[in-house]
């Protein structure tokens, strides 16, 4: 078989992305001719559906591919037949939703592109007939229905199949001609509400056709995010997608939504907004003969539809609980509502309240409701009432195990004696294709342990319906719980337990000092350590095992706490440690007064002396244990008296009470772990010592002590000065806190004792003043006085400005002066240094913030004496550096 191509056929193939905007496909064949080698060549026929919105490849996306990849397999073996078919695009057309809906808000816009490819095979007869086949990736991602695979490389997405079955000698119709999908339509898919959708089919030889669901094929591998070339067609048979529940093959739009057999027409009601992969298959018959089984794949839409008006009710009330139904109104707010209830009777209202009406007689109705009638755009909608007497649906399940499969009962019933269940359809939730049963009692064995949720949709034959969900738990083997490892006194018996959350035997091991072996709770008496093993089996057969040792205890070995000396009115732990799981019970002695039980417990014992015993109990076998607690009372700390200190003096500490002391701080101590130290404060401050001692109780305990420092008293009998010959002069003394002061010598003095005396010194003289506060520190100072023929203005003739305290000011001292007129500095160019007219203000060697060179400069001062008299005087002055 050859098959010539074009080059440029197989260099745009190396383009055809990444196959995401690919929304669905058809392949069919049509028979063209017989050579005399009895050859027989078909025209191969096939369909891509896209997105219109697609014309880049950006964000994984690509156009509609220009050339694709055929293969051709024998059925019979499911090798490759020849080589690969490269088939170039032939044409493309665009179907697009045209007609707009007046009553609908922003009506969704609906466009898809068809791209049909065809070429010619022929092929020898054989008895299977052919496979032609094209595989893709990937359909879209967030498909609502079918589950989502993991490609080679970790890309996500789920590939796709098409292909077409030529006629072999077994069917006997060789040179048929596949049934074609008719019209590909673009329709507008609400959620939740009625649609209709055509799948329906021709055949060229007037064959009868048969529709019906049926499920959607895997397919190619993509290579990566773009550009991305499937890999060519692998052989059959081909797998079927996953779907996610209550979707299948069977249902691909839910369970409300069917197929006429007869028209391939899909009607009901639309599930939730989303993409849905939807196959049919048209099966062809001749003569009654099923010759082959044709396939449509098309991703449909479904949209959330916003109508001005909008009609909503349930589309069924099943339940059948009686003849009074509530009906429901989830239309558009504030319209008016007309109810026609099938029997006759009819209801206007403007509430969307649930609505109750009584059935007179049982049966099955159609109900209208119509919303805004009279509008152009209202809405209606119908619902189907099932009013009977009650329904009670029910299920049961028996045998949990893996190995064997567990049995489901329908067990739902009617007191309707003309009514009776009808259909059962099971999901017994394992998400694996094939877990479905629409018997009335199936048996499913479950692929592995878990837990499962079993969902029963049950139906009666009159239409009550209700759907029931039972979470199952699959065990590998019975759960089985039994008595844990323990101890027992030799002199007891014990009674074992086991227990499973379901039905079956029991049977110990071994049958030593045994009763009631194939009980769930024996009871035992070994003499010796044993270990007891319970096998429990359930209804199927299924076991499970669990062991119990018993550790058998002739002697009980228990200690308490070892004796010890602690403080009075410390609180202790008393702690049990024992040789087995035992009871215990503490004692206080002697007189055997019961303070608790458990192996640990809390207690403060009285001094001085205290004793406590621990009674471990096994059944009937004990023991005891002692412990003394002999408390001592901590040290009596003592830090001494608070003291006070004049400031720059030590404070002597003394402190009791220990054999061992700790003062802090530290840094304010000349040491600090001694009963006496000395103390140093400039401010006043807490002293703690902290004192232990050996008597037995090793708590330390601490005391406080004040030591309050008198301030600095900063005693100041004055600046020396210059008093002017024959006139009296007042001293000026002062101090912090001070309460007396005494001048020494008392000489030429009014009083030495005050702060302020004068004096009439006939000569210099230096007085030494002495200032006492009330807690009796002292302080001194002194201060000269040279007196001099006045009134004049003295000045130095030199000053030193080095910052050592000495001569770093240049000022004139008045003598008998009032106050200075000026006090004036040049250099040698008349620039003015400095000039105040401040009393005793000098200058420091500084001219604009920067020291002023060494040399000599010009002075010039004047002042007015105690008579008014202008005194002046001028002169040179050496600073020094």
């Amino acid at each position: 078989m050859k098959h010539i191509v074009s080059l440029l056929f197989i260099l745009a193939l190396c383009t055809v992305a990444r196959g995401s905007h690919i929304i669905g496909g058809e392949m069919y064949y049509t028979f063209v001719s017989k050579d005399a080698s009895g050859n027989y060549t078909y025209r191969i026929t096939l369909k891509l559906f896209r997105v219109c919105d697609v014309s880049t490849n950006e964000n994984g996306l690509a156009p509609m591919p220009p050339a694709v990849n055929f293969r051709v397999f024998d059925k019979g073996t499911n090798l490759q037949v020849g080589d690969d078919f490269y088939v170039g695009r032939t044409s493309m057309d665009q179907k697009s939703m045209v007609s707009k809906d007046p009553c609908m808000v922003n009506p969704p816009a609906v466009c898809f592109q068809i791209g049909t490819f065809t070429t010619t095979v022929t092929v020898p007869t054989n008895l299977q007939g052919y496979v032609v086949a094209f595989q893709a990736c990937c359909r879209d991602e967030n498909m609502a229905n079918i589950q989502l695979e993991t490609q080679p490389g970790g890309q996500r997405g789920t590939g796709a199949t098409y292909f077409t079955e030529l006629p072999g000698t077994a069917t006997g119709v060789l040179g048929d001609n596949s049934p074609v999908f008719d019209k590909d339509s673009a329709i507008i898919v609400c959620a939740g509400k009625n649609f209709v959708y055509p799948f329906t089919a021709t055949d060229p030889d007037k064959d009868s056709l048969v529709y019906s669901f049926c499920d959607a094929y895997k397919g190619g591998h993509a290579i990566s995010n773009k550009n991305a070339v499937p890999d060519p067609a692998d052989p059959p048979p081909y797998q079927t997608v996953g779907y996610y529940y209550p979707y299948s093959g069977g249902a691909p739009l839910g369970p409300q939504a069917t197929i006429d057999p007869h028209t391939g027409v899909i009607t009901g009601v639309a599930p939730n907004a989303g993409k849905y992969v939807v196959t049919v298959c048209v099966s062809e018959y001749k003569n009654g003969q099923l010759i082959g089984v044709h396939h449509k794949d098309f991703h449909i839409t479904v949209t959330t539809c916003i109508k001005y008006v909008d009609a909503v009710t349930p589309d069924k009330y099943t339940r059948c609980d009686g003849l009074t139904i509530n009906f429901l109104n989830s239309s558009t707010l504030g319209k008016k509502y007309f109810w026609d209830f099938g029997d006759g009777d009819t209801l206007s209202t403007y509430s969307t309240d649930p609505l109750p009406h009584t059935y007179k007689v049982a049966g099955t109705y159609k109900v209208k409701l119509v919303v805004d009638p009279g509008n152009p755009c209202y809405d209606s909608t119908t619902s189907t009432v099932y009013a009977y007497p009650q329904f009670f649906p029910s299920l049961g399940f028996q045998g949990l195990c893996t190995q064997f499969p567990t049995q489901f009962n329908n067990t739902s019933t009617t007191n309707n004696a003309s009514d009776n269940v009808a259909y059962s359809r099971w999901d017994f939730g394992t998400g694996v294709a094939g877990d479905t049963s629409l018997l009335a009692n199936p048996s499913f064995q479950f692929p592995g342990k878990g837990d499962y949720t079993v969902t029963l949709l049950v139906r009666t034959k009159q239409g009550c319906e209700q759907t029931l969900t039972q979470k199952v738990s699959i065990y590998d083997n019975p759960p089985l719980t039994a008595t844990g490892d323990t101890a027992m006194c030799y002199k007891d018996a014990l009674t074992l337990q086991a227990t499973s959350t379901v039905p079956g035997t029991y049977s110990w091991q071994p049958l030593y000092n045994i009763v009631n072996e194939n009980t769930a709770s024996p009871t035992v008496k070994p003499a010796l350590d044993t270990a007891y093993i319970v096998t429990f089996t359930d209804r199927q057969g299924c076991t499970a095992t669990a062991r119990t040792a018993i550790d058998v205890k002739t002697n009980l070995a228990v200690t308490a706490p070892n004796d010890s000396t602690i403080c009075t009115g410390d609180k202790v732990h008393l702690h049990a440690t024992a040789d087995g799981p035992y009871a215990y019970t503490w004692l206080e002695m002697p007189g055997s007064r019961n303070i608790g039980t458990g192996s640990d417990l809390d207690v403060t014992p009285d001094p001085p002396v205290e004793h406590y015993e621990v009674l471990a109990t096994l059944g009937t076998c004990s023991a005891t244990a002692q412990v003394t607690y002999t408390s001592v009372n901590p040290p009596l700390a003592d830090a001494g008296p608070d003291t006070t200190i004049c400031y720059g003096t030590p404070a002597l500490l003394h402190a009791t009470g220990g054999t061992t002391y700790r003062w802090a701080p530290a840094a304010l101590l000349n040491r600090s772990n001694a009963a006496d130290v000395k103390a140093y404060p400039e401010n006043t401050y807490h002293f703690i010592v902290t004192v232990t001692d050996t008597l037995g109780c090793p708590r330390p305990v601490s005391d406080t002590m004040l030591v309050t420092v008198v301030p600095r008293i900063d005693a100041f009998a004055g600046n020396d000065t210059i008093a002017v010959m024959g006139q009296p002069f007042q001293l000026h003394g002062s101090g912090n806190g001070a309460i007396r002061y005494q001048w020494t010598p008392p000489d030429w003095l009014t009083n030495p004792n005050i702060a302020n005396p004068i004096t009439n010194s006939v000569k210099d003289i230096r007085y030494t003043l002495t200032v006492y506060t009330k807690e009796g520190c002292t302080d001194q100072d002194d201060i000269l006085v040279r007196f001099m023929v006045g009134p004049n203005i003295y000045v130095p003739n030199a000053f030193s400005p080095n910052g050592d305290g000495r001569n770093d000011l240049f000022f004139p001292i008045p003598v008998g002066i009032l106050h200075i007129q000026y006090f004036s500095i040049y250099d040698r160019w008349g620039n003015e240094m400095f000039s105040t007219n401040e009393y005793m203000k000098g200058w420091d060697g500084n001219y604009r913030g920067r020291a002023a060179n060494a040399g000599t400069y010009v002075w010039m001062v004047r002042g007015v004496d105690q008579n008014n008299h202008t005194v002046m005087e001028k002169g040179t002055v050496s600073l020094i550096r």
